[in-house]
């Protein structure tokens, strides 16, 4: 489980949740050119455009959601982004802190990448116990 002290009671019914976020800003042709946010430790491009792998700082007992948006001063062709994974694979990924995958897709479906001088802003919850509420996935 994550060594760091995280702020506490925020009244949920999983047990010692975790809120994590991070702002990735895009470069020219969907290049990651900064990364801020405490938890994320890196975000990295990948061939397709519009993929980016996302590693957290530190490992945690199972993931609850992962959200993701693009912030622009303009209509972006990035109509929705997707966790581009199996679900087992991300609650594996989180709990060794290995990484996962977020794709950029426009109106018809297709991998794009966000426009040059865009944001993604990235929210992870996880659960920083092992002790299963037994509602959880």
């Amino acid at each position: 489980m994550a060594q760091k002290t995280y702020q506490q009671f925020q009244y949920t019914a999983e047990r010692a949740t975790v809120q994590l976020f991070g702002t990735v800003a895009i470069g020219a042709t969907g290049a990651v050119s900064a990364v801020k946010g405490y938890g994320i430790d890196s975000v990295v491009k990948e061939a397709t455009a519009g993929q980016y792998s996302i590693v957290l700082a530190d490992k945690f007992a199972r993931c609850l959601c992962v959200t993701a948006q693009i912030v622009h001063d303009s209509i972006s062709a990035v109509q929705a982004v997707q966790v581009l994974e199996i679900p087992s694979n991300l609650q594996g990924a989180v709990a060794a802190a290995t990484g996962f995958k977020i794709q950029c897709i426009d109106k018809d479906g297709l991998a794009v990448n966000p426009e040059s001088a865009a944001q993604i802003f990235v929210q992870v919850h996880v659960v920083n116990s092992s002790v299963d509420a037994g509602k959880g996935v």
